[in-house]
């Protein structure tokens, strides 16, 4: 009986032993895993929530909270200079004219940038009227920059403040019916935008994104060696694979079209998945839970961790 007793005691301790080794080794994994997958974080048009969108203060102040990658848009002037803006247009909902004026909805088309010079262009408002949809957002005046002088501000900007480099995310803002009446057709669009990228040394620290398939095939085509992220609204994974000819790097799809099960498939093709505009803390999270490889939100400080 005595033998029996003592037997127990030992298959209880090395039950015992077993598990808190378990422990030790899923703590650790834990621990690699965690310092392993660190998510991007992208600052969407600088940080929309509390600077104005697409503007150069607004890139360095997201730069100041510790993001990963700027995000920012760019369309083509009358005189062919790539200026960085969400819009083909004045938005109503953030611009002043000149004269200081706000701009109507119904009007506001009528500013048509691909007809506008940058000259003209740089002399409206994008900052003082602010944005209600951000009520943060702080109010001063500034304008839409050049890609050129953008670029050339970020750049100094980190190097002054030695800080580690960022990366570049450009969405190419492109619309099928819009050729040659807000924008210039794919190839023209895609070559001068690379140009610059070319002439300013950073295409190893950028990625270009586009709803326009026809932008990305030419990018792919012409430059291989970009990394592409497919920009999608709506649909399924598989249907809207179907519209491109190829892989991109990067599936970038509105964060309410994914769930955990989606993002580990569209992963197993070999592409990152990295949604847009996650903004509410709730969702954040989620997203994070869903094991995806960035984040693009208006603020990213409720990302970084």
């Amino acid at each position: 009986m005595k033998f029996v007793k003592i037997s127990l005691l030992f298959i209880a301790f090395v039950s015992f032993s077993c598990k808190e080794n378990q422990k030790e080794e899923n703590t650790s994994e834990e621990k690699i895993t965690s310092e392993t997958s660190k998510i991007e974080v992208q600052g969407h048009r600088g940080e929309r929530g509390h600077s104005p969108e697409n503007s150069i203060p607004g890139f360095l102040a997201s730069i100041d909270k510790g993001i990963d990658v700027v995000e920012m848009d760019v369309v083509m002037s009358k005189d062919k200079k790539i200026v960085v803006s969400h819009e083909a247009f004045m938005s109503s909902a953030y611009v002043l004219s000149p004269s200081g004026d706000t701009i109507s909805k119904q009007e506001e088309k009528s500013y048509n940038l691909f007809t506008m010079t940058y000259d003209s262009i740089k002399k409206f408002d994008i900052g003082s009227k602010g944005n209600t949809s951000f009520p943060e957002q702080r109010q001063f005046k500034t304008y839409k920059p050049l890609l050129t002088e953008t670029i050339d501000s970020i750049e100094n900007y980190v190097k002054s403040k030695n800080l580690d480099p960022v990366r570049y995310n450009i969405e190419i803002k492109s619309d099928e019916a819009e050729y040659e009446k807000s924008q210039p057709k794919p190839a023209e669009f895609v070559k001068a935008v690379m140009e610059i990228l070319e002439e300013k040394e950073i295409v190893s620290k950028i990625n270009i994104q586009s709803f326009d398939v026809n932008i990305l095939e030419e990018m792919h085509r012409s430059y291989p060696e970009v990394k592409l992220a497919y920009l999608v609204g709506r649909g399924e994974f598989d249907e809207n694979m179907e519209k491109i000819s190829f892989k991109p790097a990067i599936y970038s799809p509105h964060y309410k079209l994914l769930d955990s099960i989606k993002v580990a498939k569209i992963q197993k093709t070999g592409m990152k998945v990295i949604p847009w505009t996650v903004n509410e803390q709730v969702d954040i999270d989620k997203v994070k839970k869903m094991n995806v490889d960035g984040i693009i939100t208006d603020y990213p400080e409720r990302a970084i961790e």
